[in-house]
């Protein structure tokens, strides 16, 4: 089974498309036109797993500080990163506020950040409170927005920059054990493709 072919079969679980489809423009453009494509690794998210540095939201496993949900203790308040005047414990907090074309969304946000334990729970309310609310420009800016976002807690995050220059591997979000369409459009699963020579990868 040639790569191609492999992106092609794995896109034709239904659930997966249609998850997918609610995080990317054109689930299609997820699979490459030719073989050379497969060169441009990010367009289409395959990774050779020797080439990679995995990471997870979980706390206090190796590289946790790369994930956009990994957070600053609230008594360090001299790390937060900031926005403007926004100061704030986590980047997944500032990457979904612009989610949302609304004063209101953005407020009840804001409000919802400094509890004693940052709850992942707390995005899924904001998306589903304000769903009505979000920026009709959302899926294509998305991609642009996170680069801008990364880029700020490199400057503000001195964990982030440790674990980003302590490898000079591809880091990748491990989302093998999760179902979430979102972690496999930022990250990526691991699979093992047998050849029918035997050989792996």
């Amino acid at each position: 089974m040639n790569k191609i072919h492999f992106i092609s079969q794995q896109l034709k679980d239904v659930k997966l498309f249609d998850s997918l489809s609610s995080v990317v423009e054109s689930v299609d453009s997820l699979i490459p036109s030719n073989e050379e494509e497969f060169t441009e690794l990010l367009k289409f998210g395959l990774y050779p797993a020797e080439n990679c540095q995995p990471f997870t939201t979980k706390q206090k496993t190796p590289f946790y500080n790369l994930d956009n949900m990994a957070v600053i203790p609230l008594h360090e308040e001299d790390r937060w990163m900031h926005y403007g005047d926004f100061r704030f414990r986590q980047l997944e907090i500032l990457y979904n506020m612009v989610r949302m074309d609304s004063v209101e969304a953005h407020n009840w946000l804001k409000d919802n950040l400094f509890q004693k334990r940052v709850d992942a729970r707390k995005k899924t309310e904001y998306k589903a409170k304000f769903r009505g609310l979000q920026r009709q420009d959302w899926k294509s800016i998305q991609t642009e927005w996170m680069k801008y976002c990364l880029n700020l807690k490199y400057r503000d995050n001195s964990l982030f920059r440790k674990d980003l220059l302590s490898t000079d591997k591809l880091p990748v979000e491990d989302a093998t054990a999760t179902n979430y369409a979102s972690n496999l459009f930022w990250g990526a699963k691991l699979n093992e493709r047998r050849y029918r020579n035997g050989s792996t990868c």
